[in-house]
C-alpha cells in the first residue's frame, strides 16, 4: 500500500466517523426530549443519557435533520 492510499483510507476513516458521529447528534436524546418528564426509560441524574431512543419526541420547533 503506497503512501497516498494510507492516506486516503484515512480521510476515508475520518469522514465515515463524522457522518455517524453527525447521524447520533441529529437523532436527539433524553436531554432535548419532549416527554423526558414523563418518560420510564429516561436515565437519572449523572447516568448517560439515550441517543436514537424509540421513544424520542422532538420539542415543537425542533427538526431532527
Amino acid at each position: 500500500m503506497s503512501r497516498l492510499d494510507k492516506v486516503i483510507a484515512d480521510v476515508c476513516y475520518i469522514l465515515d466517523t463524522l457522518l455517524a458521529y453527525r447521524k447520533i447528534i441529529q437523532s436527539g436524546d433524553c436531554n432535548s426530549c419532549k416527554i423526558a418528564s414523563e418518560c420510564d426509560y429516561c436515565p437519572k441524574p449523572g447516568e448517560l443519557v439515550r441517543y436514537n431512543c424509540m421513544f424520542y419526541v422532538a420539542k415543537e420547533g425542533e427538526t431532527n435533520e
